[in-house]
């Protein structure tokens, strides 16, 4: 899998389980990456780290209810 499917893989997962307790271990495991390669790989590519993007993806579903 390329970076770029890996992550748009990993976006999908977090957006399908977004209301849970998901770690950037569980989204890894989940594209086949190792935890280090995916969270600088993730950084890299979207300019922000996976625990970032989780969050504000939360605050942002916060903020339309």
């Amino acid at each position: 899998m390329e970076w770029a499917e890996a992550i748009s893989e990993a976006v999908r997962y977090i957006e399908n389980h977004i209301t849970e307790d998901i770690t950037m271990y569980e989204v890894a495991n989940h594209v086949n990456i190792s935890p280090f390669y995916f969270h600088k790989g993730f950084a890299l590519l979207c300019g922000y780290s996976i625990t970032e993007y989780i969050r504000n993806r939360r605050m942002a579903l916060a903020g339309e209810e």
